[in-house]
């Protein structure tokens, strides 16, 4: 278990701003709690880091700061790009499940009485992840290469099912309520950058982002009237988008036996859109309404992060990495036109925020077994330690996710496949809010432990080759011969 004060966080960040916004209008209908959405959607976080991709790395447990020599290297440090020799294509795909339980749940001290079943919800997805297009050339001996690429960087697919039986408040009715919460979407990034060797054991890179994020969320909930048949009672709905520009600058410093890398993620302003929709049943008047916000636009600032590590060439065969890295999510605040919640945090919602900085640890071995002139075939292993900005509003603890990776690699001629698998879990205490339009006033919390198991299996290939009229053009372009 880990703890802290206080500070709640999740995996589809911008989603909550227009949650708690829409509590405080068409939420009074209902008379619930402004917080009631807002409690809602953290049952929806789940992995929430800013991390690079590719399988090479994810096999050394994610620590490629110093090492970064293909082209995922935008990812995680744009200046290890100086390092690709020839002009390559990559893809690279994920598949991961993610499992998210809740269990032993009980009803808090006071308020209506709730009784939660045991949830176990199962989310599997396989999708590109990256891609990119990499032009080196040479100049007076040195590297220059130029990148262009795509990353999804936060994926927010999930889905989950609870039920529970509840009373009103003031009642004696007990209600049998199902509750569905569906998200798709997330958050891109489409990237120029330059890497350049200053000498021989210097490299030096920078890229320029765009982030282009859009995604929905919904939540149905519906009363069971005959332990069969179930009734509507409500749903709310979101749709968001995101958008925003910021820089990475990167430094390496390589020699025989140890490479140090160093990598800047600016701070940037970022336009958050969203609208919301609301369908439940009346309580008074028994009959189905339906309310809608229009477009909203607010601005969030979202903090920069600083990274550094460390390669150590033990031998030619056989080197040992590690990653270090700090994002200031304390500093992720509405920046206006956000309904009154100027200042205040992306994740907390409160200007006194208690969001936790996080600092990420990885590390890993790469041992390459085979090496000629013709195939390649390197062996990898790493561990992690992630936490998260994710902390339970009620229970006040923090979501730390940490695991394990293995990976491989085979290189025979100009193609590349690299192969990782990786495993990571955490437990913590945890509360449920029990619906998003509770029927009769229903509007307690659940107690109980949430358990978070999520597995990714990474395949990454890297297709060389010439391009030298591509080169001679860049060239000119840029360097001016």
């Amino acid at each position: 278990m880990h703890t802290r004060k206080r500070g709640p966080g999740f995996q589809p960040l911008p989603m909550l701003g227009g949650l708690f916004l829409l509590s405080g209008g068409c939420l009074q209908a209902q008379s619930l709690n402004p917080g009631a959405f807002f409690q809602l959607a953290e049952q929806s976080r789940t992995a929430f880091t800013v991390q690079g991709d590719g399988a090479r790395a994810m096999g050394t447990g994610g620590a490629f700061i110093a090492v970064a020599d293909d082209a995922t290297a935008v990812s995680y440090n744009p200046a290890g790009l100086a390092q690709l020799l020839k002009a390559e294509g990559s893809l690279v795909v994920q598949g991961f499940s993610r499992d998210l339980s809740f269990t032993g749940a009980t009803g808090g001290a006071s308020g209506p009485t709730t009784s939660f079943e045991d949830t176990h919800n199962l989310d599997r997805q396989v999708r590109p992840t990256f891609a990119s297009f990499t032009v080196p050339w040479k100049r007076d001996g040195l590297n220059t290469v130029v990148l262009l690429s795509y990353q999804r960087l936060f994926d927010f697919s999930f889905d989950s099912t609870m039920r529970y039986l509840a009373t009103a408040s003031g009642g004696s009715t007990t209600q049998a309520i199902s509750q569905g919460i569906h998200q798709k979407g997330g958050i891109d990034l489409y990237s120029l950058a330059i890497g350049a060797e200053l000498s021989s054991r210097i490299l030096l890179g920078a890229s320029v982002n765009s982030w282009q994020g859009r995604w929905t969320f919904s939540s149905i909930s519906s009363r069971q009237t005959s332990g069969i048949s179930e009734v509507f009672d409500s749903n709310l709905s979101q749709g968001s988008a995101m958008r925003g520009l910021n820089f990475n600058a990167g430094l390496i410093w390589r020699s025989d036996w140890v490479n140090l890398g160093l990598v800047y993620r600016s701070p940037f302003t970022a336009t958050y859109t969203f609208t919301n929709q609301y369908a439940y049943i009346d309580t008074t008047t028994g009959l189905p309404k339906n309310e809608a916000s229009p477009s909203t636009p607010t601005q969030v600032n979202w903090p920069g992060t600083l990274g550094w590590g460390v390669g150590l060439h033990l031998s030619p065969r056989l080197q040992i990495t590690a990653d270090w890295s700090e994002t200031k999510w304390s500093k992720a605040t509405y920046a206006g036109g956000s309904g009154g919640r100027d200042a205040s945090n992306w994740f907390d919602y409160q200007q006194d925020t208690v969001t936790p900085d996080v600092r990420d640890l990885h590390a890993g071995v790469e041992w390459v077994i085979l090496a000629n002139e013709r195939l390649t075939l390197p062996l990898r292993m790493g561990v992690f330690k992630e936490p998260q900005p994710i902390v339970d509003t009620q229970t006040l603890q923090q979501r730390v996710l940490k695991g394990w990776t293995l990976g491989f690699g085979l290189k025979f001629r100009d193609l590349a496949v690299d192969v990782a698998y990786r495993s990571a879990r955490d437990q913590r205490g945890a509360s449920r809010y029990n619906t998003d339009a509770p029927v009769g006033g229903v509007a307690s919390t659940a107690f109980g432990t949430e358990t978070l198991e999520e597995r990714r299996i990474c395949t990454s290939l890297i297709y060389q080759f010439e391009a030298e009229r591509i080169r001679r053009a860049l060239a000119w372009l840029l360097i001016g011969s």
